[in-house]
């Protein structure tokens, strides 16, 4: 079975992703909803590693795939993915990947 790998970054950032969807929702359940989706998408991401968009000049092997107004950056791994970052897509990812590589 492919296998998720999420770093203690990526870890961080769906906590506050999760707090920030259900305080301004106002509903846990909106939140673990959406947390689901990232989970589900980077399952089939992890089964097909290669399907995400190639982002060379985030870093070698870098590719990232969105979910909704999300962006989840990764690297392909033996058996799976890295997930190095989640993001709002209209952040500017590369200063707050660069310490994280």
């Amino acid at each position: 079975m492919p296998r998720v790998v999420r770093t203690t970054d990526a870890r961080t950032d769906l906590k506050e992703i999760g707090r920030y969807i259900a305080q301004k929702s106002q509903s846990l359940e909106t939140a673990l909803r959406f947390l689901d989706r990232i989970a589900d998408k980077c399952d089939l991401y992890a089964s097909q590693p290669l399907m995400g968009t190639a982002r060379p000049d985030l870093g070698p092997d870098i590719r990232v795939f969105p979910v909704d107004d999300y962006v989840v950056v990764y690297r392909p791994r033996p058996g799976g993915i890295q997930v190095l970052m989640v993001t709002h897509g209209s952040r500017d990812v590369p200063p707050i990947l660069k310490p994280r590589l």
